[in-house]
């Protein structure tokens, strides 16, 4: 989770930011819409796949939800979102991500949150393993905004965990931190990639269960898990997970695009960290900078945008 982007000041310079392009941004009387590109950029993403650079793009976003800000000309804006099994509200497709910068503790985390808040976002994704959890509680106590208007995710430390009872103390601590009286979302953070075993991991799988039985998670996922796993614990717990977070973006293995096909075909939403193609690739690529070019926008609003089209949460974070 390396994505960076510029946050904007003003609303002179939101045309250059890619959070200002990307999320409903409201400044004084002034509303900025979510940017748009035109459907034949897709085009051109298809004629790269004879480089092994893209898949052909899937609009398959569940379905939105509509954030109306009204400007001075009247004009609409919407915001995607996705439906999302266990909860009756709709899970913003555009999310901040709290991970893996310098800026993601203290009070810089602190101010980066209510930027993004003031700015209109509402979903913010943390994990325990962060260690911010209090400075997310912070800003959202000082951001003035009710519980219900917000989607929080979090992400059990698994590596801590070995029995259900183990993850329900975990959900505990995670919600005491935040000082919110539920969890929109709780993923387990791994499974065989991080040492978890089968057994183990459906045990940590069982845990969330419980946790969403007695409604302190609303919906409960994983992150980190392939086809075998999730299929694993479906078959032993009978319970579909309802969304898996994992690395996805143009760089990625056949594999994982064949994985969020699956995902989405089950009903499973798919958040992707990474976006930006991760820490080795850093938003480069001689096709997107092209495209990027060709539309005015930078190479992180194309990818993020690659994402959304194809019906993938993005949560990219900033250091400013």
């Amino acid at each position: 989770q390396t994505d960076t982007f510029p946050m904007a000041a003003s609303h002179k310079r939101l045309q250059r930011a890619s959070l200002g392009a990307l999320l409903l941004l409201a400044v004084g009387s002034w509303t900025l819409r979510a940017f748009t590109l035109p459907g034949t950029l897709f085009g051109r993403l298809k004629e790269s796949r004879s480089k092994g650079l893209f898949d052909s793009p899937r609009r398959q976003l569940l379905g939105t939800a509509v954030a109306t800000v009204l400007a001075p000309s009247g004009v609409k804006a919407e915001t995607p979102a996705l439906k999302v099994a266990g909860s009756s509200k709709a899970m913003p497709a555009i999310g901040y991500g709290t991970c893996c910068r310098p800026g993601a503790r203290g009070e810089e985390l602190v101010e980066g949150v209510k930027a993004y808040l003031s700015a209109g976002g509402r979903l913010i994704d943390t994990a325990q393993i962060y260690g911010n959890h209090e400075d997310i509680a912070e800003a959202i106590q000082q951001s003035g905004l009710d519980r219900e208007q917000l989607w929080v995710t979090s992400k059990v430390r698994v590596q801590s965990c070995n029995s259900p009872e183990d993850v329900v103390k975990a959900v505990d601590s995670s919600l005491q931190q935040l000082d919110i009286g539920y969890l929109d979302l709780m993923l387990l953070h791994g499974g065989d990639g991080w040492g978890i075993s089968p057994d183990r991991d459906e045990a940590l799988w069982r845990g969330l269960i419980a946790a969403q039985k007695a409604g302190k998670v609303r919906s409960i996922g994983v992150s980190n898990h392939n086809r075998e796993e999730v299929e694993r614990l479906i078959a032993k717990t009978k319970v579909v997970p309802a969304v898996n977070q994992l690395e996805f973006h143009p760089w990625v293995p056949s594999e994982t695009r064949d994985l969020v096909r699956w995902c989405q075909e089950k009903g499973i939403v798919v958040t992707a960290y990474g976006s930006l193609g991760g820490s080795r690739n850093k938003a480069q690529g001689e096709v997107i900078s092209q495209v990027a070019k060709n539309y005015g926008k930078t190479n992180a609003q194309v990818l993020l945008r690659w994402a959304l089209d194809q019906g993938v949460a993005v949560i990219p974070g900033t250091n400013s």
